[in-house]
């Protein structure tokens, strides 16, 4: 029988197929699989069920946007947690994160000095870009725009530790503007800014979707200044893909309602996007 821990956070992952019109066609298909406010300290049966479902997917790259631990305090019982929580994810072009508001500053190098299975680094973006080239019959990852008119992603990590700490022109100062932009946000209501500077995609989540929620879906509340129907699921604003994810953990109150948790599997589709 389930305990009422695990009915609260049963695995959930959400699937979609984005179409994006300015995406090159070498990168229709790509596969990026979102995570967002883990909340992890010490190993807990929720986290048994999420790294089982972890272990079934199977990513081209994995991201994260923040709040990957919960007290900052116990950053090294974290650490230890995250690790095995993310030990099955072995994504081909690597796992890229940033910090959120719940996150050491400490925990971040921590995690930036470990592999994955297959041995690939995880990276800490601080206002900062990553490139993604098509190489051949694959795709290479590197710190350089590239040369030629090679088509490449700009993975674009804004760091969110605090929100002083955000500088979308510094995170951008490598990237060209016919560079698909796909942007790694704490907090969704950076939405406007983000837009502003030309991204394709905004990956956020900050708002738990608002962790307890009316039958309907509606949150009690929002954690942030955006209308309440935008504290989670895939929105667009001003010709800009914003996804809000609802994450896997909790803050405050440790329970959710009428609001599961999730991750999200984006499939890039190169395709014009629907009107409205």
């Amino acid at each position: 029988m389930d305990s009422p821990h695990s009915i609260f956070f049963r695995p959930h992952v959400d699937h979609f197929d984005l179409p994006c019109e300015r995406l090159p066609k070498e990168f229709d298909g790509l596969v990026v699989l979102h995570l967002s406010d883990l909340h992890v300290t010490h190993w807990t049966r929720r986290l048994d069920l999420w790294r089982d479902e972890l272990a079934r997917l199977k990513p081209d790259v994995v991201v994260i946007t923040g709040d990957l631990g919960h007290r900052s305090w116990l950053w090294k019982v974290s650490f230890a947690s995250l690790v095995k929580l993310l030990e099955p994810l072995a994504a081909p072009l690597g796992t890229f994160f940033i910090l959120g508001n719940h996150d050491s500053v400490k925990l971040g190098p921590a995690i930036a000095e470990t592999r994955d299975a297959a041995g690939r680094p995880r990276r800490l973006l601080k206002n900062e870009t990553i490139f993604i080239h098509k190489n051949g019959n694959g795709f290479a990852v590197g710190d350089e725009p590239g040369v030629g008119g090679a088509a490449r992603l700009a993975l674009i990590g804004v760091h969110q530790h605090r929100r002083i700490d955000t500088d979308i022109p510094s995170a951008l100062r490598n990237v060209t503007p016919q560079d698909f932009k796909l942007m790694l946000l704490h907090y969704p209501d950076l939405i406007h800014p983000a837009t502003a500077a030309g991204a394709d995609i905004c990956l956020a989540g900050h708002t738990h979707g608002g962790q307890i929620c009316w039958p309907d879906g509606s949150p009690l509340f929002r954690h942030d200044t955006l209308p309440a129907a935008m504290t989670t699921g895939v929105h667009r604003v001003h010709g800009t893909w914003m996804i809000v994810n609802r994450g896997i953990g909790a803050a405050g109150v440790k329970m959710r309602l009428f609001c599961p948790p999730q991750a999200i599997q984006l499939t890039l589709r190169c395709a014009a996007t629907p009107a409205g």
